[in-house]
């Protein structure tokens, strides 16, 4: 399905559907549940877009197991996450909504619809920032309480018993964890979920990963995701940025370098490794690996380089360095959030593009062209970075300061 036709048939249709929704509950005289927080015992939990925001929701959900320990904690998602959430072993039921087709999403929502209602949850916690359609459906399902963000302009507090104000200057994962607390979670401190969660992705050895996917053993291993799915592509690092910072890497240490990519953005990792086919140093796995596969890889790697997409949070997860890359959108919120990590940000006049206040729709009109806050990253200051913090012998895993790329004019 088109996700471009889908945020803008959300945000348009979404709006009279809350608003209708909210005057037929004041008609029916609609009732909740009454509880107090100690009653707490299922909690449903709403994440449907987002690779990455599933390992952004990680702390919360370890903050709600320490306070709820007998609790169940259920999560419905998208079909596409259902491999994430099982690698991640920390939900007790997975519930999943087919985007395949128009068919198939209205069939997998009738059933989850009449699969979940029966659960009677006490809480229901909506992790989207803008989408109307989460907040539709905790208010179906949850006749407990319902958290969600109050972001700006987009309706959906109406929905939820609890909203929460969403801080557009709070990194991402604190604010899913205000969401956690709202829900009830009580002396639960981020740095200590933070410690469950590395102890939870704690990695198999390195070359055992390596062999089983039969890439040679190396002692540096370095992850490059090269694409960005087809989600506002100006996020994309150019390849031949890619390219060049291969070759710096590759004529200056002996580290391995190995480029992933989902099946879709097998063609543009394609166009960095036509470059690369006779050097057995640089390795090309995008598309073969099953999701177990490639998080197992960067569990096992020592550097992770990516824009702004999932890997980002997967690596910050495990605790693994990475290094960020951003334009379009904000590092502040979205950026790595590991103590060993970096970003390199395009603070052009026209970035942060794509917000949670816009639904993340936005076309590039820069002058300079589409992804022109990309391309201002160049693979000679990147290199430099890692240079300095990750591969001489005197500052490996020394923690980096954030990297911030001059401003431009637009």
């Amino acid at each position: 399905m088109n996700w471009k036709l889908i945020r803008l048939i959300d945000a348009y249709a979404g709006i009279p559907l809350v608003y209708l929704f909210v005057a037929l509950r004041k008609v029916l005289r609609h009732r909740r549940r009454n509880r107090s927080s100690e009653d707490s015992q299922k909690f449903l939990v709403v994440k449907f877009w987002g690779m990455g925001n599933i390992f952004m929701l990680l702390p919360s959900i370890f903050a709600l197991r320490k306070s709820f320990p007998a609790a169940r904690v259920d999560l419905l998602t998208l079909k596409s996450n259902k491999d994430v959430a099982d690698a991640v072993v920390t939900f007790d039921h997975i519930y999943t909504i087919d985007t395949a087709s128009i068919i198939t999403f209205i069939k997998t929502c009738i059933l989850n619809y009449k699969a979940l209602s029966v659960n009677d949850y006490d809480v229901s916690i909506d992790f989207e920032h803008f989408a109307r359609f989460s907040a539709l459906v905790s208010a179906l399902i949850c006749r407990g309480d319902t958290v969600g963000f109050n972001t700006t302009g987009q309706h959906r507090h109406h929905l939820y018993s609890h909203p929460v104000a969403y801080d557009n200057t709070v990194h991402i994962t604190g604010s899913f964890f205000a969401l956690a607390a709202q829900a009830g979670a009580v002396g639960a401190d981020y740095a200590e979920s933070f410690i469950s969660l590395n102890q939870l992705v704690k990695a198999r050895a390195k070359s055992e990963i390596l062999g089983d996917l039969a890439i040679p053993s190396c002692e540096t291993v370095i992850v490059m995701h090269v694409g960005t799915s087809a989600n506002f592509s100006e996020r994309r690092w150019p390849v031949q940025h890619f390219a060049r910072l291969i070759n710096l890497l590759i004529d200056s240490y002996d580290v391995l370098i190995i480029c992933t990519g989902l099946s879709e953005e097998v063609p543009v990792v394609n166009q960095v490794m036509e470059r690369f086919r006779s050097c057995d140093r640089v390795i090309d796995v995008s598309g073969k690996l099953t999701f177990r596969q490639y998080f197992e890889l960067i569990k096992a790697s020592d550097i992770v380089i990516s824009a702004d997409t999932a890997p980002v949070h997967i690596a910050s997860a495990c605790g693994i360095p990475v290094i960020g890359l951003y334009g379009p959108n904000t590092p502040l919120l979205y950026g790595p959030w590991g103590e060993r990590s970096a970003f390199f940000y395009s603070a052009l006049s026209c970035s942060p593009c794509i917000t949670n206040f816009n639904a993340k729709i936005h076309t590039c009109r820069h002058q300079e062209g589409k992804g022109a806050c990309m391309e201002k990253i160049t693979a000679e200051e990147v290199f430099q970075k890692i240079k300095d913090y990750y591969l001489d012998s005197d500052a490996k895993y020394k923690s980096p300061k954030i990297v911030k790329v001059p401003s431009c004019a637009a």
